[in-house]
């Protein structure tokens, strides 16, 4: 499984017109991590087959359709706001933009989530505390910090339907929902963006800043001082810079726990371990 192919979409709102600013963020990153599952075949004995090309669509399954989870897996199902598709092509397939696993091989099933963080930010232009340095400093304050996840769960073959939830797979790919819905991984997220509360810009990174201040107080804004003539929508790049630095961090812990569970019960084969820390991140 590799990194990478993460996506963003953006739309601000609009910043305050001074040196102290507010913004409301809604920012939606989508990632995607393969989990290739090959032991459903080799327990039966049998030969696994490849999705044949030009393959149908893979099909939603409704939960409609399924007995009543175990009161277990009922809440990681809703926190995960997981969707299963069955058979067709994988996801990772039809939809290669939103993949960091691998495109080749066969597979028994496949688990994707989709990653979103949203945020407020206040923050406030200062001058450094160095005489004659001429660099600009942004402290800066978060609030309302979230993470939202959602899940899709692809399955090459349909489980029997009575047997669903005891399906070795589904239970397999229902614990890749429980790592990466983990409700501490928002602790973690909101924790590390609380260490950020100043921001010291280099001496290229303020002097195109102060150039633009100069340009704004020179076209007839003298009633501010000078640091009023920067607003929050200028700082808010590097604020966004701040939280998604953060947010990346959360993401490869993610797929570091990911493949931690493949590797430790070879997807799926083998139980946890007893001692795997794996035990406490998948506790509820």
């Amino acid at each position: 499984m590799t990194g990478g192919g993460v996506s963003r979409l953006c739309e601000p709102n609009a910043g305050v017109p001074s040196a102290f600013g507010s913004e409301n963020r809604a920012i939606l990153v989508l990632v995607t991590l393969l989990v290739c599952w090959l032991s459903l075949a080799l327990r039966c004995g049998a030969d696994e087959v490849g999705v044949a090309p030009g393959a149908e669509t893979a099909q939603t399954l409704r939960m409609s359709d399924l007995p009543e989870p175990p009161a277990e897996l009922r809440a990681f199902l809703t926190r995960g706001k997981v969707t299963f598709l069955i058979g067709g092509e994988r996801p990772s397939v039809t939809d290669p933009g939103r993949s960091t696993g691998a495109k080749l091989g066969d597979f028994d099933a496949e688990s994707q989530f989709r990653l979103s963080y949203s945020f407020q930010s206040r923050s406030e232009w200062r001058w450094a505390n160095r005489s004659g340095a001429r660099r600009l400093n942004i402290t800066m304050r978060f609030e309302r910090l979230k993470l939202d996840v959602r899940h899709r769960v692809w399955l090459k073959e349909m489980p029997p339907r009575d047997s669903f939830w005891d399906s070795p797979l589904v239970r397999h790919e229902i614990d890749h929902v429980r790592l990466s819905s983990d409700p501490r991984l928002t602790a973690i997220f909101v924790k590390a963006i609380d260490q950020h509360e100043r921001l010291e810009l280099t001496r290229e990174e303020s002097v195109p800043l102060i150039s633009l201040a100069t340009r704004r107080m020179s076209s007839g804004g003298r009633g501010r001082s000078f640091l009023g003539h920067l607003t929050g929508d200028d700082a808010q790049p590097l604020l966004d810079a701040v939280v998604k630095q953060e947010f990346d961090q959360i993401v490869e812990l993610i797929e570091i726990r990911y493949r931690e569970l493949d590797r430790q019960t070879q997807h799926g084969r083998d139980p946890i371990p007893e001692e795997s820390p794996l035990r406490e991140w998948l506790e509820p």
